[in-house]
């Protein structure tokens, strides 16, 4: 699918759009094809979202690449393979694994089944040619094949969970289940460990291939923090699986170490004071909604999700201290609940704040409508638009580092570590910080005032 967005044309392979979602659509390789309903696979990915989209097109994508090569490979080659080899076993037989039939479709035909448990029976006296004792005691391994024996399971249930099952269940019970952002997330996290061990049974999966993926993972040269972010995906499944079902044995991602980790990080640097006058000058001087993002960014500390998903009420201009409240909306979740918070509006913050609420039209909604509507926040697309804009001001900077610039900042004046953490909106360090409101606008946006600039300041170039 060819979609141009501004100047650039973006390419969606595997996908095109039909009406106001995009549908992933993927030709079944010929010699597969009579394992499959039809010439090609479909899903609709229920979303009109490029970013999401990409995500969801990349698991799937993973997903069909195994199967594909599961049932080109030896039956036994991979876990995975095994169960793709006995599907189609089934299926060339008009049969469905236990629990796969569609919604208000009945399990398998009767004739069907008769006739499977025959072909079964014969290759079992035949293994027993004659001896009655030997018919009555084989076990179903002696005889029939593995892709036989894995049909057998999976047709009438027995077969041991997988990994995949494993990650249903969490995405089923989570309470983030139905926030699509966060389901596609963990879907491809998790897809990075069945790409490299399969969809194996999870009561075989230990240590030994807990330390099988890890160097899988760092021989493909990706940083260690994105190793501990799938890992840690990874592990929360497993402790979801364990406990849901009361296993009692321990978790094979747990405590795992990453070798090196966090020395191939590249350290974000701050704004100096220098630059950021000239980005909060070029902010006033463009006047757009673009870069009151950027200027309430600056003077705020929050995430960049946090401004771009406000509406206009939470705009508080008339209050006696000025202020934005950050909540949970359904369109953007906060990442914890220490997120929730009111924040100070000053300097450029402020001044952002007024022009959104100046230029809003009649109706509107949200303050920031290019980028937020009733089901989505594509903060994305806004992050990607504000860096290159940034980088065209010659300031070697991401729009996040104007979060850790309000960090040093605050600081940099010896605010409080509580009170910091109050206005940047960081889960509090001590139980004790819980207790009561919390810290008033009045005391944030004092400490928030000595960090603005002036006006006289921004032009002047001084500090």
């Amino acid at each position: 699918m060819h979609i141009a967005v501004g100047c650039l044309e973006v390419t969606l392979k595997n996908t095109y759009q039909r009406g106001k979602t995009i549908i992933y659509q993927r030709a079944v390789p010929t010699k597969l094809r009579d394992r499959y309903a039809g010439r090609t696979v479909k899903h609709d990915l229920k979303t009109n979202d490029l970013t999401v989209a990409a995500k969801a097109v990349d698991v799937l994508n993973k997903r069909y690449d195994a199967e594909f090569n599961g049932l080109t490979l030896a039956p036994t080659s991979t876990p995975q393979s095994l169960q793709a080899h006995a599907d189609a076993f089934l299926k060339a037989r008009a049969l469905t694994p236990k629990g796969a039939a569609p919604a208000g479709v009945a399990e398998n035909h009767p004739m069907a089944l008769e006739l499977l448990h025959d072909h079964f029976d014969s290759k079992r006296a035949d293994y027993a040619a004659g001896d009655e004792l030997t018919y009555r005691e084989a076990h179903p391994g002696e005889y029939l094949t593995p892709v036989e024996l894995e049909a057998w399971r999976r047709l009438h249930g027995t077969a041991p969970k997988t990994l995949n099952d494993a990650l249903e269940l969490h995405l089923e019970i989570h309470q983030k289940r139905d926030d699509p952002k966060f389901v596609v997330y963990q879907r491809r996290s998790f897809a990075t460990l069945t790409a490299i061990v399969g969809n194996m049974a999870f009561t075989e999966c230990d240590r030994a291939t807990a330390r099988r993926y890890l160097e899988a993972m760092l021989a493909k040269k990706v940083t260690t923090a994105t190793v501990r972010r799938n890992m840690n995906t990874i592990t929360a499944v497993f402790n979801t699986y364990i406990k849901e079902n009361d296993l009692h044995r321990t978790n094979p991602f747990a405590g795992l170490e990453i070798p090196g980790e966090g020395k191939d990080s590249v350290k974000r640097v701050p704004f100096a004071p220098a630059e950021l006058k000239t980005l909060i000058t070029a902010c006033h001087t463009a006047d757009d909604d673009c870069r009151w993002i950027i200027a309430m960014l600056a003077d705020t500390g929050a995430r960049l999700a946090e401004v771009v998903g406000l509406t206009l009420r939470d705009i508080h201009i008339a209050a006696e201290v000025p202020y934005i409240t950050i909540q949970p909306h359904p369109w953007r979740s906060l990442k914890n609940t220490g997120s929730a918070r009111t924040v100070p509006l000053v300097g450029s913050a402020l001044w952002a704040a007024k022009r959104i609420k100046d230029t809003a039209t009649p109706g509107q909604h949200f303050a920031f409508p290019r980028y937020t509507s009733e089901t989505e926040c594509k903060a994305t697309h806004a992050s990607n638009a504000l860096n290159k804009w940034m980088r065209a001001q010659g300031l070697a900077h991401t729009n996040h580092d104007l979060r850790h610039t309000m960090a040093d900042r605050l600081r940099e004046v010896q605010c409080p570590r509580a009170i910091q953490f109050a206005i940047e909106g960081h889960s509090s360090q001590d139980v004790g910080d819980s207790y009561g409101n919390g810290y008033t606008l009045k005391v944030k946006s004092e400490w928030l005032g000595k960090v603005k600039y002036s006006q006289s300041q921004l032009l002047s170039g001084c500090a």
